[in-house]
């Protein structure tokens, strides 16, 4: 009976987070006069600058990164999701991502999650 309660447990988080998952998600993001859309876009754009085969473009909530590979021929790409219950607070998730070996998206993805919690921070 032990085993079976564990495993019942361990089920039921699991729809727990996936429903949270699909509130955080379906929370309409809107953005303040502390952070505009443009200026997400700006911070974005320029922590990116500082990663060397690094391009980004913001869609909305969501920064889209291109990577190209060592040799220049080809690129990658990951998604990270920026709406946290329907703001911009420097939280992120990963939505998608070609290639797990590399560094650059995590590199990039807390660089721009200090950069945008300064921002808002010095905002206040």
């Amino acid at each position: 009976m032990g085993i079976l309660r564990s495993i019942m447990h361990i089920i039921s988080l699991g729809v727990i987070d996936s429903n949270e998952e699909v509130e955080r998600k379906n929370t309409i993001c809107w953005y303040s006069n502390n952070f505009s859309q443009r200026e997400f876009e700006t911070v974005a754009i320029n922590v990116a600058k500082r990663i060397k085969r690094l391009y980004v473009f913001v869609d909305r909530y969501y920064v889209i990164g291109q990577v190209r590979t060592s040799s220049g021929i080809n690129t990658w790409e990951f998604k990270l999701d920026f709406n946290d219950y329907g703001r911009i607070t420097g939280n992120y998730w990963f939505t998608y991502r070609d290639n797990y070996d590399s560094q650059i998206p995590d590199t990039y993805a807390k660089e721009l999650k200090n950069e945008i919690q300064r921002y808002i921070r010095n905002m206040r």
